[in-house]
């Protein structure tokens, strides 16, 4: 049965218990507290007794390690906790190896960094935004994010929320909370954590966006400023409501003019997608067809970030007079400060797509299958509309390239 001894010259108690072959050993408790130290020796010959069994997996040693843990925080305080915790984890895991098992337990940060290394099933651009998300958190964090991940608190993650809520917008802001909910939802499955510490924390208020489509007019003038480039770039966004990045890295391999459709793999959503194009767009691209299938119709926009081609459709737009011109004087706010945002930009084109399929009357299945979606899960539910359908709503578009008054 497990003892607790004091040792001559030594202030900590130390725990007297049998190892998992038989043999009595003595480990330091790290404790001066008699009470600590005898819940932590019970726990410690608890769990060699459960080696002997054979019944002391990973899952039931990190839940033994956390259940002690928790009842030390409940009497004596976190700091008390914390350090039981730092001598019976050693303990525990020596006597997994022993079973042949393995204890892996994580820090914060070695949790989210294995978690987003794991996020195969997420686009390329899904994962940069999620890495991005994370890396603000650590940085937040900052030495905490070194600790185990058994130490986070929901108190952490709603300072984090306020302190992002003073740079970005509440939907940004939102989005970081919904990325660390998934992140330690995954912990909760694999038994790492208890509780999410996300679980609770609540969601910004978000006013809305208050983003609209163009008009005919801002339309008409648009393609009367833009460069061949930036013109290819409106009428594809206007005609199939493609993002811009998937835009900006069209190939003559993604069209098919002898069909009359773009065949695009979309960035942010991994999704697949067979076009039908718009009589305007397809002249317009026979116009200026290619002999290379590598070769981009927008060569000068091809592979630019989303940052910098939004730059650039703005100045655009400050030509066409649309909006304003923005300075350059320094805001005292660093880079990652909130800026405004305008009412209209180049998603909006994928606005005037939408609207201008409802208003031809086009169902809201076909304009979603022609639009695309979120999340393959979604579009999944309307890929069994025929090419014919999508046709038939594509010919009720407008044809912006005639002149608007």
């Amino acid at each position: 049965m497990a003892s607790i001894h004091k040792q001559p010259g030594r202030p900590n108690w130390f725990c007297a218990f049998y190892d998992p072959e038989g043999f009595r050993r003595f480990r330091s408790t790290g404790t001066e507290n008699a009470k600590i130290a005898r819940t932590i020796c019970v726990n410690i010959e608890r769990a060699a007794s459960l080696t002997r069994q054979g019944k002391l997996s990973a899952e039931k040693a990190l839940k033994l390690v956390r259940e002690t843990g928790a009842a030390i925080a409940e009497t004596h305080g976190k700091l008390a906790a914390d350090r039981a915790e730092s001598v019976l984890k050693p303990a525990v895991e020596e006597f997994v190896r022993t079973a042949g098992g393995e204890l892996t337990s994580y820090t914060v940060r070695s949790w989210l960094v294995a978690w987003i290394t794991g996020r195969t099933d997420a686009s390329k651009a899904t994962v940069i935004e999620y890495r991005h998300i994370i890396d603000l958190f650590l940085r937040f964090l900052g030495s905490r994010s070194d600790r185990a991940l058994t130490t986070l608190q929901p108190s952490q993650i709603e300072e984090f929320k306020t302190a992002l809520a003073k740079r970005v917008a509440p939907s940004t802001v939102n989005k970081g909370v919904k990325v660390l909910r998934a992140a330690f939802n995954a912990a909760v499955k694999s038994r790492q954590l208890e509780f999410n510490p996300v679980e609770h924390v609540e969601f910004m208020q978000t006013e809305q966006e208050g983003r609209r489509p163009f008009t005919g007019k801002e339309l008409t003038d648009l393609l009367s400023k833009a460069d061949k480039e930036w013109h290819t770039m409106i009428l594809v966004a206007f005609y199939t409501g493609l993002r811009l990045r998937d835009c900006a890295n069209l190939t003559w391999r993604n069209v098919e003019l002898d069909t009359n459709t773009l065949n695009v793999l979309t960035e942010k959503t991994d999704r697949r997608q067979i076009l039908p194009m718009a009589e305007p767009l397809a002249l317009h691209l026979a116009g200026m067809a290619g002999d290379d299938p590598d070769g981009a119709l927008c060569p000068t926009l091809r592979g630019k970030p989303a940052a910098r081609l939004s730059a650039q459709f703005h100045k655009v737009m400050v030509n066409a007079g649309i909006v304003k011109k923005r300075g350059h004087e320094s805001t005292g706010k660093g880079r990652d400060a909130k800026r405004e945002r305008n009412d209209i930009s180049f998603h909006s084109l994928r606005y005037n797509c939408t609207s201008a399929l409802k208003s031809a009357g086009v169902s809201d299945s076909i304009a979603m299958d022609l639009i695309g979606h979120e999340t393959a899960s979604v579009s999944r539910n309307y890929t069994k509309i025929d090419d014919a359908a999508k046709r038939a709503a594509i010919k009720k578009l407008p044809d912006i390239t005639k002149p608007t008054q």
